[in-house]
C-alpha cells in the first residue's frame, strides 16, 4: 500500500483485517491495483441494479466509501458522481458502506455531487489489476441482510 499516515496498532489491524473479511463475505468484487502480492490500492465494488456500492483502499488512514448511480458503461476508476460518500480511516469507511441502506429504502442518500479526488486511483496502478469474485451467493446474502436491517429500523 501507498505511504501510511502512521503505524497502526495490532489490535487496530485486527479490527480492519475482519472488517476486510466482512466486505468480502458481503459479495463485494475485489480490485486489486497495481499488483496482487503487493497492491497500492484495493477497490471493493458491489452493484445493486440502480447503484454501485464501493470502497477504496489506499492505506488504513486512507479510505473512501461511497455509492453511484449505476449507468451505462460506469467504470469505479472513472465515476464522476456519487450520492453518498465517506472518507477516513478503515475503521469507519469499511462500517459505513457494510451499514449502508439500500437504494431503495427511503432514507438512503439519492442527490448526486461531484465524486471526491479522494476515489481516484493513480493510473499507473491499473496496469497491473487483479480481479477477485464472490463466491456464489454472497451477492444475494448482502441485500437481503441490509434490508432485513432497514426494516427493522
Amino acid at each position: 500500500m501507498s505511504q501510511p499516515c502512521q503505524q497502526s496498532p495490532p489490535s487496530d489491524l485486527s479490527e480492519i483485517d475482519d472488517l476486510l473479511r466482512s466486505v468480502v463475505s458481503d459479495g463485494f468484487t475485489v480490485y486489486l491495483c497495481g499488483g496482487a502480492d503487493r497492491p497500492e490500492a484495493i477497490v471493493a465494488t458491489y452493484a445493486w441494479e440502480t447503484h454501485v456500492d464501493y470502497v477504496v483502499i489506499k492505506d488504513a488512514h486512507d479510505v473512501t466509501a461511497a455509492r453511484s448511480r449505476l449507468v451505462r458503461d460506469w467504470d469505479v476508476f472513472t465515476t464522476e458522481s456519487v450520492v453518498w460518500s465517506y472518507q477516513g480511516h478503515a475503521r469507519w469507511a469499511l462500517r459505513a458502506i457494510l451499514d449502508l441502506l439500500p437504494p431503495e429504502h427511503p432514507n438512503a442518500p439519492h442527490e448526486d455531487y461531484p465524486a471526491p479526488a479522494s476515489l481516484r486511483v493513480d493510473p499507473a496502478f491499473l496496469s497491473s489489476v487483479s480481479v477477485r469474485s464472490p463466491r456464489l451467493g454472497l451477492v444475494a446474502r448482502r441485500a437481503m441482510r441490509l434490508r432485513l436491517a432497514a426494516r427493522e429500523r
